[in-house]
């Protein structure tokens, strides 16, 4: 009688393992064997290959944020190629006051439409300045520390692996624009499981001494490997 019993309590033990190791394979127990690294590289290249992609850029301030005295960025919604040209309609705060410029830049040059009329502007006095999404998106997934992999989630309708790390200063500057730390950024990105596609990045922490330390910068990219047609508009 007891090894009757002794069989059945390790059939039922037997069973119950089987059932956890099922169990953990439908939760996500083969997400388990993601390696962040890989893909990360495996984006880098993907993201190298597009035609351009549709963007929308945010700067996301803290409720209690004093409003600065200059011109802000909020919000950039766009379009970006491959080559660097760029379209968008900016928005910004100047003296707390909301504006919405339309920008365009094609090479080197940056053209702004003031009261209906586009001007050509040096890059130190444009509210982007150096600002590339393409190349700081692609300088992020390249140079990341500190890597982790989180776990599978949706983003934009499309399943991602989310991965977090640490991203150097210098390579920020690309995203944030300007860039007057020398501290690293805490930083989330989603990139598409089955195309390795970015879908979002976030870079948290101020960018500038004048910012909240609860700053944070959030790029959503769609439309991915779509070429627009961006000509300088005079």
């Amino acid at each position: 009688m007891t090894g009757i019993r002794h069989s059945l309590w390790a059939a039922a033990a037997a069973l119950v393992v089987a059932i956890l190791a099922f169990s953990a394979l439908g939760c996500g127990g083969q997400s388990q064997q993601v390696d962040p690294h890989a893909e990360l590289a495996k984006s880098a290249a993907a993201m190298q290959q597009i035609k351009g992609f549709h963007f929308v850029y945010e700067v996301h301030q803290p409720a209690n944020a004093k409003p600065g005295t200059g011109l802000e960025i909020a919000r950039i919604t766009g379009d970006v190629n491959s080559d660097g040209n760029m379209k968008a309609a900016i928005d910004v705060t100047q003296n707390g006051i909301p504006l919405t410029l339309n920008f365009v830049q094609v090479g080197d040059t940056q053209y702004l439409q003031v009261l209906g009329a586009w001007q050509k502007i040096p890059i130190e006095s444009s509210p982007v300045g150096k600002l590339n999404l393409g190349t700081g998106t692609i300088q992020i997934l390249q140079k990341m520390t500190d890597v982790k992999y989180v776990g599978e989630e949706t983003k934009g309708g499309v399943k991602c692996y989310h991965i977090t790390g640490n991203v150097a200063a210098s390579e920020v500057k690309a995203i944030a624009g300007a860039v007057d730390t020398t501290n690293t950024f805490p930083v989330d990105i989603w990139i598409g499981v089955d195309n390795s596609y970015v879908y979002e990045v976030d870079v948290h922490g101020a960018a500038t001494s004048g910012e909240s330390p609860s700053t944070w910068r959030s790029v959503v990219l769609s439309n991915h490997n779509e070429n627009v047609d961006i000509k300088a508009p005079i």
